[in-house]
Protein backbone atom coordinates (compact mmCIF):
# COMPACT_ATOMS: atom_id res chain seq x y z
CA UNK A 1 0.00 0.00 0.00
CA UNK A 2 2.47 2.61 -1.19
CA UNK A 3 1.50 6.01 -2.44
CA UNK A 4 2.90 6.28 -5.94
CA UNK A 5 4.96 9.20 -7.24
CA UNK A 6 4.15 10.10 -10.82
CA UNK A 7 5.81 12.43 -13.28
CA UNK A 8 3.86 14.82 -15.46
CA UNK A 9 0.21 15.75 -15.15
CA UNK A 10 -1.89 13.55 -12.92
CA UNK A 11 -5.58 12.91 -13.53
CA UNK A 12 -8.41 13.14 -11.02
CA UNK A 13 -8.91 9.36 -10.95
CA UNK A 14 -5.27 8.80 -10.04
CA UNK A 15 -5.45 11.43 -7.29
CA UNK A 16 -8.62 9.89 -5.88
CA UNK A 17 -7.01 6.43 -5.90
CA UNK A 18 -4.02 7.78 -3.98
CA UNK A 19 -6.37 9.55 -1.54
CA UNK A 20 -8.14 6.23 -0.95
CA UNK A 21 -4.77 4.69 -0.09
CA UNK A 22 -4.08 7.53 2.31
CA UNK A 23 -7.49 6.95 3.88
CA UNK A 24 -6.59 3.28 4.33
CA UNK A 25 -3.30 4.28 5.95
CA UNK A 26 -5.08 6.63 8.33
CA UNK A 27 -7.56 3.88 9.22
CA UNK A 28 -4.61 1.69 10.22
CA UNK A 29 -2.95 4.39 12.32
CA UNK A 30 -2.63 4.10 16.07
CA UNK A 31 -4.53 7.38 16.40
CA UNK A 32 -7.51 6.04 14.48
CA UNK A 33 -7.52 2.69 16.26
CA UNK A 34 -7.55 4.43 19.66
CA UNK A 35 -10.27 6.79 18.45
CA UNK A 36 -12.39 3.91 17.15
CA UNK A 37 -12.06 1.98 20.42
CA UNK A 38 -12.86 5.04 22.54
CA UNK A 39 -15.84 5.85 20.31
CA UNK A 40 -17.14 2.29 20.64
CA UNK A 41 -16.89 2.48 24.44
CA UNK A 42 -18.67 5.83 24.48
CA UNK A 43 -21.46 4.49 22.26
CA UNK A 44 -22.04 1.66 24.74
CA UNK A 45 -22.37 4.27 27.51
CA UNK A 46 -25.50 5.85 26.04
CA UNK A 47 -26.02 8.31 28.90
CA UNK A 48 -22.59 9.89 28.55
CA UNK A 49 -22.80 9.78 24.75
CA UNK A 50 -26.10 11.67 24.89
CA UNK A 51 -24.78 14.26 27.34
CA UNK A 52 -21.68 14.83 25.21
CA UNK A 53 -23.86 15.26 22.14
CA UNK A 54 -26.01 17.86 23.93
CA UNK A 55 -22.96 19.70 25.25
CA UNK A 56 -21.52 19.89 21.74
CA UNK A 57 -24.78 21.35 20.45
CA UNK A 58 -24.67 23.94 23.23
CA UNK A 59 -21.03 24.67 22.39
CA UNK A 60 -21.95 25.30 18.75
CA UNK A 61 -24.72 27.67 19.85
CA UNK A 62 -22.34 29.63 22.06
CA UNK A 63 -19.80 29.79 19.24
CA UNK A 64 -22.42 31.09 16.82
CA UNK A 65 -23.52 33.71 19.35
CA UNK A 66 -19.90 34.83 19.73
CA UNK A 67 -19.56 35.12 15.93
CA UNK A 68 -22.72 37.23 15.83
CA UNK A 69 -21.34 39.50 18.56
CA UNK A 70 -23.76 38.38 21.24
CA UNK A 71 -22.22 38.56 24.72
CA UNK A 72 -22.91 35.36 26.66
CA UNK A 73 -20.02 35.48 29.14
CA UNK A 74 -21.98 34.03 32.07
CA UNK A 75 -23.44 31.22 29.96
CA UNK A 76 -19.98 30.45 28.56
CA UNK A 77 -18.50 30.30 32.07
CA UNK A 78 -21.24 27.90 33.23
CA UNK A 79 -20.79 25.81 30.09
CA UNK A 80 -17.02 25.59 30.58
CA UNK A 81 -17.43 24.50 34.21
CA UNK A 82 -20.00 21.87 33.27
CA UNK A 83 -17.91 20.64 30.34
CA UNK A 84 -14.74 20.45 32.46
CA UNK A 85 -16.56 18.43 35.13
CA UNK A 86 -18.13 16.12 32.57
CA UNK A 87 -14.76 15.54 30.90
CA UNK A 88 -13.50 13.96 34.12
CA UNK A 89 -15.60 10.89 33.30
CA UNK A 90 -13.06 8.29 32.10
CA UNK A 91 -15.03 7.14 29.03
CA UNK A 92 -15.56 10.75 27.93
CA UNK A 93 -11.97 11.77 28.69
CA UNK A 94 -10.59 8.84 26.70
CA UNK A 95 -12.84 9.63 23.74
CA UNK A 96 -12.02 13.35 23.68
CA UNK A 97 -8.30 12.66 23.96
CA UNK A 98 -8.39 10.09 21.14
CA UNK A 99 -10.54 12.37 19.00
CA UNK A 100 -8.10 15.23 19.54
CA UNK A 101 -5.09 13.10 18.59
CA UNK A 102 -6.79 11.89 15.41
CA UNK A 103 -7.79 15.46 14.61
CA UNK A 104 -4.18 16.59 14.99
CA UNK A 105 -3.01 13.86 12.60
CA UNK A 106 -5.60 14.87 10.01
CA UNK A 107 -4.63 18.53 10.47
CA UNK A 108 -1.00 17.63 9.81
CA UNK A 109 -2.02 15.92 6.56
CA UNK A 110 -4.08 18.98 5.58
CA UNK A 111 -1.15 21.28 6.34
CA UNK A 112 1.16 19.16 4.20
CA UNK A 113 -1.30 19.38 1.29
CA UNK A 114 -1.75 23.12 1.79
CA UNK A 115 2.00 23.71 1.90
CA UNK A 116 2.71 21.52 -1.13
CA UNK A 117 0.02 23.27 -3.14
CA UNK A 118 0.87 26.74 -1.82
CA UNK A 119 -2.81 27.36 -1.12
CA UNK A 120 -3.90 30.86 -0.20
CA UNK A 121 -4.62 31.54 3.45
CA UNK A 122 -5.73 34.63 5.30
CA UNK A 123 -2.74 33.99 7.58
CA UNK A 124 -0.08 34.37 4.90
CA UNK A 125 1.28 37.66 3.55
CA UNK A 126 -0.80 37.58 0.36
CA UNK A 127 -3.92 36.79 2.36
CA UNK A 128 -3.32 39.67 4.76
CA UNK A 129 -2.70 42.05 1.84
CA UNK A 130 -5.97 41.05 0.17
CA UNK A 131 -7.84 41.33 3.46
CA UNK A 132 -6.42 44.84 4.07
CA UNK A 133 -7.45 45.92 0.57
CA UNK A 134 -10.98 44.63 1.14
CA UNK A 135 -11.29 46.52 4.42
Amino acid sequence: MDIQKQSGAVGKDSICAQAALLGDMLAQSIEYRKYYEAKRKLQVDQEHAYILSRLREQQKGLHLARILGINLDEEEDRFEQLYATFCLEPVVCDFLYAEGRLGMLISEVQKICKDKLELWSENDDAGRAVEQELN
